[in-house]
C-alpha cells in the first residue's frame, strides 16, 4: 500500500501522500499515452445512445432546503469533511478525519450520536482518510494507520476492523454496493513509479470478513502520462440494480455500463462536443492545482507519513520550499489538446445518471445532464453555485458541502422534488 518509495526526495514523498495530488505531481514513472478509444472491457452487449439530439433540453430542478449543519459552533463544527453518505432512512453520517470522529444526523437535522475517536483502541482512529456508507446505516472508515476498515453497525457500535491486504485496496473512488462489498480501482495510499500500462483494473471488494477479499470485475483505461492536465479519468459510480456506470477513455460524451460479470452491457453517448484547452484553460488549472498544496496541508502529510511508517524525519523540512517548488513546476505543466466533457459523475438512489460536463476552462461549473441507464435523457440542468453534491440519499435528499468566507465548512441537504422529473 506504500510502493516505489526509494530514490525519492522527502519533498516529493509528502506530495504523493497528499490525497488526489499523486497524480498531479508526477509520482508515476509512466511513459507515453495509450490509444483511450479503444480500451476499455471489449465484450459489448449493446449500444444505448441517448434519446437526445446535440441540443440541450433545459430542465429546473425544485429543491426544499432541510437543514444547515455545522454553521454555529453551539450546535456542532466540522473542521475536515472527508466524506458523507446516507443510509437507506435518510440519516446522514459525516467523517471529520481532523477531529477523529463520524456523526449521524437524521432527517430533521439532529445530531443523533457520535462515534470514533483519536487513539490506537477498538473503534478509534489513526489516519481515516474516507468512509463508505450502506443502506442498512453500516459504516465502514478507512483508516491508512490501523492498516483496517474500522467498522461500526447502525447504532454507532464498533463490529470488527477488516484488515487490508498488501494486494488491492479501495480509496475515494470506491462505491458502496449491498451485501457489505465496495467496487472501485485499486488506490494505495502512495505510489510511485507504478503506472506501468494503459490498463487500470477495477476490483469488487468484500467487507464482511476478517480481511478484505477482492476480486476483479473489469478492467478501465489510464493514462501513463505524467504532469498533464486534461487527460480522460476514471469515473464510476453503482447503479441501484448493483451495474457500474463508467467513464474512462473518451474526451467525448461515453458512458459504458457495466454489468456484473464485466462485460459492458450498453453505452451511451451524446454529441457534445469538447472545448479546446485555452490559454485561459490553462491558467485556470494552474490555480487549481497550486490551491491543493498548501504548507498546512504539507505539514499535516508529513506527519501522518511518519506515523504511518513509524518513523521521525531527522532533519526539518522547510514545507515552503516543498510547496514553492511545486508552484514553480506548474510553469511546465503539460496539458492535452481538449477538455474531457464529463467532469464528475454520480448516481442517485432512483437510478438516475448525474453526469457534470466541465466548463470551458475545465472547472466543475458545467451543465449537469440527468440520463437512464437504458437511454432516456431527461433534461439538462444549469446548476448555478449547486452543482452535484456531496452526496444522494433515498427520496431526493442531496447534501452539500458549503464554505463560510472563514473557510469552515458545513453541510446544506436538501429535497429534490422529484415529481418535477416526471
Amino acid at each position: 500500500m506504500i510502493r516505489g518509495l526509494m530514490g525519492r526526495s522527502v519533498g516529493v514523498l509528502f506530495m504523493c501522500f497528499l490525497p488526489g495530488v499523486a497524480l498531479l505531481a508526477g509520482c508515476g514513472d509512466g511513459e507515453g499515452a495509450g490509444n483511450p478509444e479503444e480500451t476499455g472491457p471489449a465484450d459489448q452487449r449493446g449500444r444505448r445512445s441517448l434519446a437526445s439530439g446535440a441540443s440541450d433540453r433545459s430542465i429546473t430542478l425544485a429543491m426544499d432546503t432541510l437543514y444547515h449543519i455545522g454553521i454555529t459552533e453551539d450546535e456542532h463544527y466540522f473542521v475536515r469533511i472527508s466524506s458523507v453518505g446516507f443510509d437507506a432512512s435518510g440519516r446522514l453520517h459525516v467523517l471529520d478525519a481532523e477531529q477523529h470522529e463520524v456523526t449521524t444526523w437524521d432527517v430533521g437535522g439532529r445530531m443523533v450520536r457520535s462515534f470514533g475517536s483519536a487513539g490506537y483502541g477498538p473503534g478509534e482512529f489513526q489516519i481515516p482518510r474516507t468512509a463508505y456508507v450502506w443502506g442498512n446505516g453500516t459504516v465502514a472508515v478507512l483508516d491508512i494507520a490501523h492498516r483496517a476498515l474500522v467498522t461500526f453497525d447502525s447504532a454507532g457500535q464498533h463490529v470488527q476492523n477488516t484488515r487490508l491486504p498488501s494486494g488491492p485496496v479501495p480509496g475515494d473512488r470506491a462505491a458502496a454496493l449491498e451485501g457489505a462489498r465496495l467496487v472501485g480501482p485499486d488506490e494505495p495510499w502512495i505510489t510511485i513509479g507504478d503506472v506501468t500500462g494503459d490498463v487500470q483494473p477495477v476490483y469488487l471488494f468484500s467487507t464482511g470478513g476478517d480481511s478484505l477479499e477482492s476480486e476483479l470485475w473489469f478492467d478501465a483505461w489510464q493514462s501513463t502520462e505524467e504532469k498533464t492536465s486534461f487527460l480522460p479519468d476514471l469515473r464510476i459510480a453503482a447503479l441501484p440494480d448493483g451495474e457500474i456506470v463508467m467513464a474512462d477513455s473518451a474526451v467525448g460524451y461515453r458512458l459504458q455500463i457495466i454489468a456484473s460479470d464485466g462485460t459492458v452491457g450498453g453505452i451511451l453517448e451524446r454529441p457534445v462536443a469538447p472545448w479546446p484547452v485555452s490559454e485561459e484553460a490553462k491558467s485556470a488549472e494552474r490555480e487549481r492545482l497550486a490551491s491543493q498544496v498548501s504548507e498546512r496541508q504539507l505539514a499535516r502529510a508529513r506527519e501522518e507519513m511518519q506515523s504511518l511508517m513509524g518513523i521521525r524525519f531527522t532533519n526539518e523540512v522547510d514545507m515552503s520550499s516543498v510547496q514553492a517548488d511545486y508552484l514553480a513546476g506548474l510553469e511546465d505543466r503539460r496539458f492535452a489538446s481538449h477538455i474531457p466533457v464529463i467532469h464528475h459523475l454520480m448516481t442517485d438512489w432512483d437510478g438516475l445518471i448525474w453526469v457534470a460536463r466541465s466548463d470551458s476552462v475545465g472547472g466543475e461549473d458545467g451543465p449537469i445532464d440527468l440520463i437512464t441507464a437504458d437511454g432516456g435523457y431527461v433534461g439538462t440542468w444549469q446548476p448555478g453555485d449547486l452543482g452535484l453534491p456531496l452526496a444522494f440519499g433515498p427520496e431526493g435528499l442531496m447534501a452539500y458541502r458549503r464554505i463560510d468566507e472563514f473557510g469552515r465548512p458545513s453541510i446544506l441537504v436538501v429535497r429534490l422534488r422529484r415529481e418535477k422529473l416526471e
